[in-house]
């Protein structure tokens, strides 16, 4: 797969029971989308999800970080 922030080659480390998307990405790091925020994110531009990760990466107090629509919605 294609990391949704970078476009570089990624894995897609998404479990069957999961809601969203895993993401492993070398130059991103490893994080997640939530289902519900997934098509807004796509939506944005390559600056924008970045901007998204940033701010998923900031509120992330322990685990991977978790893009969610409030973090799409702040761009």
């Amino acid at each position: 797969m294609q990391c949704p922030v970078c476009t570089r080659p990624a894995e897609n480390l998404t479990p069957n029971t999961l809601d969203g998307v895993v993401v492993g990405c070398h130059h991103c790091g490893d994080y997640r989308i939530s289902g519900t925020a997934f098509y807004g994110f796509t939506r944005l531009g390559v600056h924008q999800r970045a901007a998204a990760l940033e701010v998923a990466k900031l509120g992330s107090r322990a685990g991977w970080p978790m893009i969610s629509e409030r973090c799409v919605v702040a761009r």
